[in-house]
């Protein structure tokens, strides 16, 4: 570790422990599986979905309720977007089976980021308490939990749907200081989400790093500047 090693580090799941993958793949193998039958070009729902997608995540209250039900919201963003294209009233069944499809591809592409348990391991190692704080629901949180086997790295793992509150609230983050006997200005926080990850910890006092797996570049446009970037999480060692 380097010189001023913290006490604790906070750590996100999706996005920075384990790759969701690119959900455009996913989008687009949904559209080409259903557009035919629907008579549209697979690029005009594709066009429509995304639409639907950034109109229902871009709602804060909208946004919270839907990752606690994930199903749910995928099934709203379908009939939003089959709608948009002039569908009326689009069948329940239809859309249930899109989003159905569209979770499943979803799901299947989740796998840990090379390096990650690795590096886990080594900071659980290290003497370094830490912790896993992820929004979404407990059956969908936990289940990645337990497949992946990364219980075993923790001191403490605070799902959104377990406690009922989650990033960016300051109770999530100070929920996770308690668990950790930690002070903010000795913690960490590590996450991809420049909102609830990096600009919620850094309210509370909480170092925030941001991870760019992907080498996609800081997006400056809402002001958020972490305290660090890493690519990795190797780079916490």
């Amino acid at each position: 570790m380097a010189a001023g090693h913290p006490k604790a580090i906070i750590l996100d799941l999706d996005d920075t422990i384990l790759d969701s993958g690119d959900p455009a793949v996913s989008w687009r193998q949904v559209c080409a599986e259903f557009a035919d039958g629907l008579g549209i070009a697979p690029r005009c729902l594709f066009d429509a979905l995304i639409c639907a997608r950034d109109w229902f995540w871009g709602n804060h209250v909208q946004a919270r309720e839907g990752r606690l039900d994930l199903l749910a919201a995928r099934r709203t963003i379908f009939t939003r977007a089959l709608s948009s294209l002039g569908f009326d009233d689009p069948d329940p069944g239809l859309v249930a089976a899109m989003a159905r499809r569209y979770t499943a591809l979803r799901d299947e592409a989740v796998k840990p980021f090379q390096g990650a348990l690795t590096a886990l391991d080594r900071l659980r190692g290290s003497g370094i308490q830490l912790a896993l704080l992820t929004n979404g629901s407990s059956e969908k949180q936990w289940h990645k939990i337990h497949g992946f086997g990364l219980a075993r790295y923790f001191d403490h793992i605070q799902v959104e749907g377990d406690v009922g509150f989650g990033k960016p609230d300051a109770e999530a983050f100070q929920h996770a200081l308690s668990s950790l006997d930690a002070r903010p200005q000795e913690t960490w926080m590590v996450g991809d989400n420049l909102l609830a990850d990096i600009a919620g910890a850094q309210r509370v006092g909480i170092q925030a790093i941001w991870i760019d797996p992907h080498g996609s570049g800081l997006d400056t446009s809402e002001g958020i500047v972490p305290n660090r970037i890493v690519e990795s999480l190797d780079e916490l060692l």
